[in-house]
């Protein structure tokens, strides 16, 4: 493996975005495509083969040309993102191996919108698959120290391109579980469309979504939650049985908390019988519902058993 530094693109040219063939970029050469021709030639030949590439293309299984172009993109947002200027192709496949650091990389890939969309997709698959399941409390905690900051700007990437599956939910919930920051942190926006679609999805475990929507709820400022619960008691692409769930959980006087341990303990979240309600690690992590949806929770439940069975 070459010890050489990769170099960083030619001066004037560290600001334009890089796409892969076939996807036009702004810049000083506007109207034209980039390639891998565009790139010093080091980069990309020699006896040995550019480990970052190497590792780009056995990693997440991308042609040369994909992999060479992520290369470049790569060596272009790095340092500015790890503020690591020196960094060499290997430092680069060290810090691409990380959940947090790859997860950022693939946000603003997602942002700049240059690569092709079937590239896009590959990283920002690649950027869940980093994050490890849990298998018990002490896993866990550790998918919650590692999941990147722009996790939802991710899933909102992939429900709109149609490719959020049961494995990027499960992935979503279980560092949601640990972080709730994670939902503060994203735009209402990309949050509020996650939850949108989480909750309709009836291939995703019923205990599972209404645990995400608990948690969702008990993250953000209660005006914001008070509206999502609203709406999500009203729509009609909400099974019956989770907005059942939901009011119910809302209009207990412990604002679900002991339902919702249970059902974080079923999951695999919460070591099985260790923990009570007033458990630091269950006082930290399951979410108890505001108390000011404990109105819109009991008005649903009213309305449910006044009409005729």
């Amino acid at each position: 493996m070459s010890g050489r530094r990769a170099r960083a693109p030619p001066t004037g040219q560290s600001n334009e975005s890089i796409s892969t063939c076939g996807t036009h970029v702004a810049g000083p050469r506007a109207g034209r495509f980039l390639s891998r021709k565009d790139y010093p030639a080091e980069e990309f030949s020699g006896p040995v083969m550019n480990p970052l590439v190497a590792a780009l293309r056995s990693d997440l299984r991308l042609d040369a040309d994909g992999a060479e172009v992520l290369a470049a993109e790569a060596h272009r947002l790095l340092p500015k993102l790890v503020h690591s200027p020196d960094d060499t192709a290997e430092d680069l496949v060290v810090r691409l191996r990380d959940p947090r650091i790859f997860g950022e990389f693939a946000a603003v890939l997602v942002d700049e919108g240059a690569l092709p969309q079937a590239t896009l997709r590959v990283v920002v698959e690649h950027a869940f698959d980093l994050l490890p399941m849990p298998r018990g409390e002490h896993d866990a905690f550790a998918v919650g120290t590692r999941a990147p900051g722009r996790l939802f700007a991710l899933a909102r990437y992939l429900i709109d391109a149609d490719g959020f599956t049961v494995l990027h939910f499960l992935h979503l919930v279980y560092a949601v579980f640990l972080d709730r920051s994670l939902v503060t942190r994203a735009s209402r926006a990309d949050r509020s469309r996650v939850l949108s679609h989480v909750v309709a999805q009836e291939e995703f475990a019923l205990p599972l979504r209404t645990l995400y929507a608990a948690l969702h709820l008990a993250s953000v400022k209660e005006p914001e939650a008070h509206a999502e619960l609203r709406r999500i008691l009203r729509s009609e692409t909400v099974s019956s049985a989770l907005r059942d769930r939901l009011a119910r959980l809302a209009s207990a006087d412990d604002g679900g908390l002991e339902d919702l341990r249970a059902i974080a303990e079923d999951e695999g979240l919460l070591a099985a019988g260790s923990v009570g309600p007033t458990d630091p690690v269950v006082l930290a992590n399951v979410p108890r519902l505001p108390e000011r949806l404990r109105a819109p929770g009991r008005r649903f439940l009213d309305r449910s058993r006044a009409e005729p069975r």
